[in-house]
């Protein structure tokens, strides 16, 4: 839609009246999408009942070896928890007399909203601002860390912003919210911004502040299971919590929050719980993303965390202005390749361009087992793709 509304006369498209965007059948269509997966998730488990004994209740831990379910006692010998994370209710003085959205319920609205200040600079933020602000609503998005995305390489993480202010967002980094407040069916957030209190006035309000383990009604203390602060289960390399018998797997556990993550430990908790086979993760190697526009991907150490880990390192990195990007119209963006100085071993590699989660895995692949650069820099491309920009960055890397 963006696409159409803004450019679509420079590819010769001629388009007569408004592009409109209908939220409530954008919404219907996504509640169809969700509902299909889930619908086949169940079904999956009905196939397989006669191995599988479903329950529906809400579980607690009554002790190191049984569940209550609200109307029935398990008992375990071993057991896997996987109840997953929610939004953080961050301190914020008023937020709690004050209506806000969540990454849920923003995804329920039946109408846009034409103010909306969202809360948080990582990836639900920026995901949210994005898709909101192309919509048609006023965004403002206010991140309390200096660059958006922390833990993303900084250049590209600032190069995204810009690209949103481009697009007509408000945004504001090291700008911490000290307060919210409700006028009736407007909200005020005010936020320190460049070291001054200031006021922002919006119909909605999205909080985006971090996630907390699922953990608060499970009864962990009664199994005996440690967690930390933010509730989140302390597990080994091996998925295993503080009770040996019992394992963690998931955004429950804290750390690396994807849903690949999760269906990577599931496996693996699962062999060492049934089959005790010592099995260990390995997270050097888990692909992220934003899916902003363009998309920020990464894998591995950024250039800082690199060289904060003792590593002589070569940077190799280009802009996202190649053929195929020209013939689509972006050529927004930056990759970037990190390498070990004596042997060219791939510790990172970040992308900031159109379809970079899906350019992403090409690096992915190469850094099994500890690949080296040459990989993918002296691999044939074919041209023109914009897979061709990764072969870019490796070569300016080696």
């Amino acid at each position: 839609m963006h696409l159409v509304a803004r450019r679509a006369a420079d590819f010769g498209v001629e388009i007569e009246g408004n592009v409109r965007f209908n939220l409530p059948t954008a919404m219907r269509r996504k509640d169809a999408i969700v509902g299909g997966i889930v619908n086949g998730i169940y079904s999956a488990l009905d196939r397989r009942k006669e191995a599988i004994d479903f329950v529906r209740g809400e579980a607690r831990f009554v002790n190191e070896h049984e569940i209550d379910t609200g109307d029935r006692r398990i008992s375990f010998g071993k057991a896997i928890i996987a109840v997953g994370a929610r939004n953080a209710t961050p301190p914020i003085d008023g937020l709690a007399d004050v209506d806000y959205l969540t990454n849920r319920t923003a995804l329920q609205l039946s109408a846009l909203p034409g103010r909306l200040v969202i809360i948080g600079g990582g990836y639900i933020g920026i995901e949210f601002a994005q898709m909101y602000a192309r919509f048609g609503t006023q965004v403002t998005l206010l991140g309390r860390n200096r660059h958006l995305a922390p833990g993303e390489d900084s250049d590209l993480s600032d190069l995204l912003a810009d690209y949103l202010r481009e697009e007509g967002m408000v945004v504001h980094t090291s700008a911490p919210v000290v307060r919210v407040r409700q006028n009736g069916s407007e909200k005020t957030v005010t936020a320190r911004v460049d070291g001054q209190e200031t006021d922002f006035v919006c119909n909605a309000m999205l909080v985006a502040a971090g996630r907390v383990g699922n953990t608060d009604t499970l009864g962990l203390a009664q199994a005996g299971v440690e967690s930390g602060a933010q509730g989140f289960v302390t597990v080994d390399a091996g998925l295993q919590s503080s009770q040996p018998h019992i394992w963690a797997i998931g955004d429950v556990k804290g750390g690396l929050m994807f849903t690949h993550v999760a269906t990577y430990d599931g496996p693996l908790a699962a062999l060492n719980a049934v089959k005790g086979l010592g099995r260990t993760v390995d997270y050097r190697v888990v692909p992220r993303a934003i899916f902003s526009s363009p998309t920020l991907a990464a894998v591995g150490l950024t250039e800082v965390q690199a060289r904060e880990a003792g590593y002589e390192i070569k940077v190799g990195t280009v802009s996202a202005d190649g053929g195929r990007s020209k013939a689509i119209g972006d050529t927004r963006g930056r990759l970037k390749a990190v390498v070990k100085a004596d042997d060219g071993e791939i510790l990172g590699f970040h992308i900031l361009a159109p379809h970079g989660d899906d350019l992403l895995h090409e690096a992915v692949t190469a850094m099994y087992d500890h690949g080296g650069i040459d990989r993918i820099a002296k691999s044939i491309h074919v041209h023109p793709t914009l897979s061709e920009l990764v072969k870019s960055a490796a070569r300016a890397a080696r």
